[in-house]
């Protein structure tokens, strides 16, 4: 403290701005955010349609975009070393869309679904605390995100420790096991 009783900052900032201006490989990392990106929604009948598809069939089925803010959840080290062609995505919201109740249980990692991040006070780029939701994940061709991010400029990037705790708390979510039956006391 410097003795006039405010608080200093944190000596690790959440979010770093960065520009892409091309479509090198290691442009890429977990993290990164993808305002408004557009993201193809299936047809609720493509179940049904591919059920009934032959290998030499074309289908001809009207696809909708949509556009949501989203995250890489993609391991950084496989987007750099070329490992995948397809990234893996989370959406995220503001968190201000939940009750104060609902968002202080997510702050505190009790609602294994969601994880808060905290708002964004860099120029320009400035968004409030946002909930990634694990439950609405996305794939994307690398090549299209590549392209999408180049296309964005200066964008955010959640920053190291911040980074590795979502994708703690991602992989929490997907390894949690419910059993049919509790241990019994003894």
């Amino acid at each position: 403290m410097n003795g006039t009783n405010e608080q200093e900052k944190p000596p690790y900032p959440w979010y770093q701005a960065e520009e892409w201006s091309n479509y090198e490989q290691g442009k890429l990392e977990q993290g990164d955010l993808l305002p408004n990106c557009p993201v193809l929604v299936l047809p609720k009948e493509l179940p049904d349609e591919l059920l009934s598809v032959n290998p030499d069939d074309k289908l001809e089925m009207p696809l909708q975009v949509q556009f949501a803010d989203l995250i890489i959840m993609s391991q950084s080290c496989d987007l750099a070393h070329d490992k995948i062609e397809q990234v893996l995505l989370c959406a995220h919201f503001p968190a201000s869309s939940h009750r104060k109740d609902t968002r202080n249980a997510i702050r505190k990692e009790q609602r294994p679904a969601l994880h808060m991040i905290e708002k964004c006070e860099i120029s320009g780029h400035e968004f409030e605390r946002q909930i990634v939701d694990f439950r609405t994940i996305y794939t994307l061709p690398k090549s299209f995100v590549l392209a999408y991010a180049a296309s964005l400029g200066v964008r955010v990037r959640l920053l190291p420790p911040y980074k590795e705790h979502l994708s703690q708390a991602f992989a929490r979510y997907f390894m949690r096991v419910g059993l049919p039956r509790d241990l019994k006391e003894e």
